[in-house]
C-alpha cells in the first residue's frame, strides 16, 4: 500500500490522483531492486538512492487496481495504460525510463517486450544504454540477461523477453505488441507514432506507453493533445481513468529568476539535488524561449526574436585586421548576397566585418567578388543547401570552401548567441548587419534551435553570414573537401 501524501516543496503541478489513499502499486519492486543493484557511473559506482519525489513517482505510475476491484477485468490490473510525464531538463528524465525499463523486463509481464522510442533512434538510445550498461556491469543482473549488443537489443536468459530501440517512424511502430513503451520527448513525435505503440501495447494485459518529455511549442501538436488529456483525466473524465498524467511547469509569466516558481518546475531543485545559484546562472545565459521550454516547463511559441532588443548594439567596437574565413549567404533570388569575415582575438574575443554586399547579383558576379578575395589565402563557408552551386564552382578554380549543413547553423547560431550575450564580440556597427540582427527570428529545430531565413519577414543574409564566420572561427573547422 501506498499513501498520497506529499510535500508542497516537490510535488507535480497537476497530476491524476490514484484510485485511493492507501492505493496499492508495483513501484516498491523497482525502489527495492534499484537501490539494491543500480550503480552510478558518473559517481564511481556508487548505489542508487532514489529521492522522496522520485519513488512517488514510480508508485503512482505503476498503481494496481486492488484485487478485490468491482471491476473483474481490471482486479489486480496495473491501472494505467498510457502515462505522461512531463518535467524540465536535468531531472532525471533518462534515468526513469531506465528503471522502468528494468521493471519491464524483469517484473512486468511474462515473454515482455520493451521498446524505446524516439525522434531518433540515437536520442531513444540513451534510455538503453543506460541500463545496458546496469546488466553489463552486474553479475546478479548478468544472470537474468543474455549477452546484449549496441545494435540487436538486450534479451532475457530464456530467450522470451527483449528490449530494443525505433525511432519515431509510423511504419516501424505498426504491427508491434510490446509490453512496455518508453516514448522519449514528445514534443517532437508523431501522433500516429505514438497511437500505434499504444494500440499495440494495449493488446497485453497490463501493457502500458510511458512518455517522458519536457513541453513543446505551438507545433507540438501530440504533445498538446496529450496535455489535454491529462487535464481532463485530472478532473475525472471516466473513459481517461487509465491515462496517467504527472507535469511539473512553472506558472505562466513568472519571471525566471523567480526561485519559487522555479522550484515548482523542478522537483531536483526542490529535493536540493540541484543548486539554485547553479540554476541561476544557467538561466541568466539561455535565450527566454529555451530558459522557458526546458528549465521552466512552459510552451513557448515555435518562432521568437532570436536576441535580445539592443543585445547586438552593446557589443564592442572593432573589426578584424587579418580575415581568417570569408562566409557567404545570398537570399531566394539573389537579390543580395552578403560576404562577412571573423577574427579570433588575442583575448578570446572574436572581431567579425561585413566585407561585400551585393545587389541583384548573380553566381558569376560572386565569383569574381571572391577571387578578389582570394588574396588573402583563406577558407570559403556557405550553406550546402543554399550555394552548392557557387560552392561547386570555386573549387573547381582550386579555392578552399566548406560547405555547411542544417545542423552546422543550429551550432552556429547557439555559439553566437552566447557570444552576444557574454559581449565577446566586436563589430564596427555596420547598418545593414545591425538591422538584421533585430529583426531575424529564431525557429525551433528538434531538441534546439536555429536563425530562420524563411520566418524572419525580412532579408537576414548578412544576419546568417556573420553567424557562419563567427562560427568557423571559433570552433576551427578545417575544410574537409578541397580542391587545389
Amino acid at each position: 500500500m501506498q499513501t498520497d501524501n506529499i510535500p508542497v516543496d516537490w510535488k507535480p503541478t497537476h497530476w491524476t490522483p490514484p484510485l485511493s489513499q492507501d492505493f496499492v502499486s508495483d513501484g516498491s519492486k523497482v525502489i527495492n531492486i534499484s537501490q539494491t543493484l543500480w550503480r552510478l557511473p558518473e559517481k564511481n559506482d556508487e548505489i542508487l538512492v532514489l529521492t522522496d519525489w522520485q519513488k512517488w513517482l514510480i508508485n503512482h505510475v505503476l498503481e494496481r487496481y486492488p484485487d478485490d476491484y468491482y471491476d473483474p477485468s481490471k482486479a489486480g490490473r496495473l491501472r494505467y495504460k498510457q502515462v505522461v510525464i512531463s518535467m524540465p531538463r536535468k531531472n532525471g528524465k533518462s534515468l526513469l525510463g531506465a528503471l522502468f525499463a528494468l521493471y519491464g523486463m524483469l517484473l512486468h509481464e511474462p515473454a515482455p517486450e520493451v521498446i524505446s522510442v524516439a525522434a531518433s533512434a540515437d536520442q531513444a538510445k540513451i534510455v538503453y544504454r543506460r541500463l545496458k550498461h546496469q546488466v553489463d556491469s552486474s553479475e546478479l543482473l548478468a544472470h537474468f540477461f543474455s549477452k546484449s549488443t549496441e545494435h540487436r537489443g538486450l534479451w532475457t536468459k530464456d530467450g522470451t523477453g527483449m528490449y530494443k530501440v525505433i525511432g519515431s517512424n509510423v511504419a516501424t511502430a505498426q504491427g508491434l505488441h510490446p509490453s512496455m513503451v518508453i516514448f522519449d520527448e514528445l514534443h517532437v513525435a508523431k501522433e500516429d507514432v505514438w497511437t500505434a505503440m499504444s494500440l499495440g501495447s494495449a493488446t497485453r494485459t497490463d501493457g502500458i506507453t510511458i512518455g517522458i518529455t519536457t513541453a513543446g511549442d505551438d507545433t507540438s501538436n501530440l504533445l498538446k493533445h496529450l496535455y489535454e488529456r491529462g487535464m481532463a483525466a485530472i478532473q475525472g473524465q471516466e473513459d481517461l481513468e487509465r491515462f496517467g498524467f504527472f507535469c511539473w511547469e512553472a506558472p505562466k509569466g513568472c519571471a525566471l529568476d523567480d526561485e519559487e516558481a522555479v522550484r515548482m518546475a523542478n522537483p531536483q531543485l526542490a529535493s536540493g539535488i540541484l543548486n539554485w545559484e547553479s540554476v541561476k546562472n544557467e538561466l541568466a545565459t539561455m535565450p527566454e524561449p529555451d530558459a522557458r521550454r526546458y528549465r521552466l516547463n512552459q510552451f513557448v511559441s515555435s518562432m521568437n526574436a532570436w536576441i535580445p532588443v539592443g543585445a547586438w548594439s552593446q557589443c564592442p567596437d572593432g573589426r578584424p585586421t587579418n580575415p581568417e574565413v570569408f562566409a557567404i549567404e545570398r537570399t531566394s533570388g539573389w537579390e543580395y548576397v552578403s560576404i562577412v569575415t571573423a577574427q579570433m582575438q588575442e583575448d578570446g574575443k572574436i572581431a567579425t566585418e561585413l566585407v561585400a554586399s551585393l545587389n541583384n547579383t548573380n553566381i558569376d558576379e560572386v565569383i569574381k567578388v571572391c577571387m578578389n578575395l582570394a588574396k588573402y589565402g583563406k577558407p570559403f563557408i556557405m550553406d550546402g543547401n543554399v550555394l552548392d552551386d557557387l560552392g561547386a564552382a570555386l573549387k573547381q578554380k582550386g579555392f578552399r570552401v566548406q560547405m555547411t549543413s542544417n545542423k552546422d547553423l543550429i551550432s552556429a547560431s547557439n555559439n553566437t548567441y552566447s557570444r552576444i550575450m557574454k559581449r565577446e564580440l566586436l563589430h564596427p556597427r555596420d547598418e545593414i548587419v545591425t538591422l538584421q540582427m533585430q529583426r531575424a527570428v529564431r525557429k525551433n529545430s528538434g531538441e534546439s534551435w536555429r536563425i530562420a531565413r524563411k520566418d524572419s519577414g525580412t532579408d537576414i543574409d548578412a544576419a546568417v553570414g556573420t553567424v557562419l564566420a563567427i562560427w568557423f572561427v571559433e570552433t576551427q573547422i578545417k575544410p574537409q573537401q578541397m580542391v587545389h
